[in-house]
């Protein structure tokens, strides 16, 4: 397997290359300078790995939800390869790439990020499998779904990069939630998840397709506002 893949999500960039068994790996905790260092870094982790563009099978990076100009950079970036050297781009939702070390989990799993204003984005799963598409909402909703979902819960598991606030949270409302550590990229996940989605020829990403953006930038709204 020959594969490249970026974590472009948050304001850490982590770019991983893999040559069969040697995976090589650059991490930039650096905010909003990712796009100095993007180029570079998929440069430098082909390299070590003995490889150029033109040697790989696929490309992957998480799709969404997340930065607005993390995801553009990231997908930009691999869409170029792809039109140069004909080489498919998988795009993964962030919280899919962030629950798969987690999945060998029995009973219910979330995965979790947080959006703004005790707001999380999240993922449910049960004994690993998926139970609902990445999705937005308030705290007591997410709750309310919870035991919806899972009628007479008392304990779930928690991933992602909001597991400890959110597990936090759940102390006064008769759940207890268990939380993983959070590893801060999902490098790894993405190379195997798209590799396994390339053996199940899942059709990977077309020219057209974009970012999972899950609600509007700063930007709009402020536009909005001011129209």
């Amino acid at each position: 397997m020959n594969a490249l893949a970026i974590d472009c999500a948050l304001s850490k960039l982590t770019v991983a290359a893999m040559r069969d068994d040697r995976t090589v790996k650059l991490t930039y905790d650096i905010g909003i300078r990712q796009s100095e260092k993007l180029l570079p870094a998929m440069d430098m982790v082909l390299k070590e790995t003995d490889m150029s563009a033109g040697d790989l099978d696929f490309t992957a990076l998480t799709l969404g939800p997340g930065t607005f100009t993390g995801l553009r950079l990231g997908l930009s970036a691999l869409k170029a390869i792809s039109l140069s050297h004909s080489v498919p781009v998988y795009g993964i939702p962030f919280l899919t790439a962030y629950a798969r070390p987690y999945l060998g989990a029995k009973g219910a799993l979330l995965s979790v990020m947080e959006s703004k204003d005790d707001e999380f984005f999240f993922e449910v799963y049960n004994d690993g499998e998926l139970m609902s598409q990445t999705c937005a909402l308030q705290y007591g909703r997410i709750i309310e779904r919870i035991r919806d979902t899972f009628p007479g819960i008392t304990d779930f598991y928690v991933c992602g990069p909001a597991a400890e606030p959110f597990s936090k949270k759940t102390a006064a409302e008769g759940v207890r939630a268990h939380p993983f550590a959070f590893t801060g990229d999902a490098a790894e996940s993405l190379l195997l998840l798209a590799e396994d989605m390339r053996v199940r020829n899942v059709k990977p990403l077309e020219d057209y397709d974009g970012p999972l953006y899950m609600r509007k930038s700063e930007a709009e709204l402020t536009f909005e506002r001011k129209d």
